[in-house]
């Protein structure tokens, strides 16, 4: 499903993620460098473990049925769970252990943290694959999905210092890809014959134009590397390196992926 087609006569419900809101408003610090990383929205996540606007929005996913929601409304809403319970889930380990380096140090002998119970929704426990690949990419044929959602690391795109909300879905969405392509350390880089881009469009080259990781280095045939790098120009504020992106003669590389948290070293009520 496409966002646009659902926007008029989008009957159903509405979600109220202002408690969400404030958390994300209070809590993310942008424009901080992690390792290599730079610009990266970081996460004070001790302050959001004290917070009761989250615990609070947290018991409103647990309550809410997302599919009595207007089509729009769940496409936010679904956004806004995945963030909210990547978070919960760094938080609620570090209430009684040492902080993370990374995210990935929640995987062990029960499967990658990707698959565990990662919270509350409707009343089901659910996990992030499930939210990613059947709630998201499963349901909606919406690329930028990949700029929105935000896996606790300094390579994800930025965790966006508000909440998604319906009435401003499409504005919110491009921003967040645009913000993300602006990044010379994790979103884009061009060159005069040479492209690199994150590593999520490799990953996912499915979604953005039928590429597999089995076509790296080579990435791809021609069109499909053409489809991926129209998707990606339109996302390119500069003229000149919209038409770089778009030129098929100059190579495709990828940036490695730092899996470092995002955790911020500052508060962000002092920012």
């Amino acid at each position: 499903m496409l966002l646009k087609d659902c926007i008029s006569g989008d009957d159903g419900k509405a979600f109220d993620h202002s408690l969400w809101n404030s958390v994300l408003e209070k809590h993310v610090v942008p424009g901080d460098d992690v390792g290599e990383v730079k610009g990266v929205n970081t996460v004070d996540y001790d302050g959001i473990s004290c917070d009761e606007n989250f615990t609070a929005y947290l018991e409103k996913l647990k309550d809410c049925e997302p599919d009595s929601l207007a089509k729009s409304e769940q496409l936010a809403f679904w956004m806004n769970a995945y963030n909210a319970l990547c978070i919960s889930l760094i938080v609620e380990h570090e209430k009684s252990n040492a902080p993370l380096n990374s995210i990935n140090e929640l995987s062990g002998d029960g499967g990658p943290v990707w698959d565990k119970i990662a919270g509350t929704v409707g009343g089901e426990g659910i996990s992030l694959n499930t939210i990613e690949h059947v709630k998201l990419r499963g349901k909606w044929n919406e690329p930028a999905v990949h700029g929105c959602i935000v896996c606790a690391s300094a390579s994800c795109p930025n965790l966006r210092p508000e909440a998604f909300v319906a009435s401003r879905l499409r504005e919110q969405m491009d921003d967040q890809m645009q913000g993300w392509m602006k990044n010379p350390t994790k979103g884009l880089v061009v060159a005069k014959r040479r492209l690199k881009v994150s590593r999520i469009f490799l990953w996912f080259g499915e979604d953005f134009g039928n590429m597999s990781a089995s076509s790296f280095p080579g990435c791809g045939k021609g069109s499909d590397q053409d489809r991926l790098r129209s998707w990606i120009a339109q996302f390119v504020e500069d003229e000149t390196d919209k038409s770089k992106v778009q030129d098929r003669r100059g190579t495709l590389r990828f940036f490695d992926y730092s899996w470092q948290i995002n955790r911020a070293k500052k508060v962000a009520g002092n920012k």
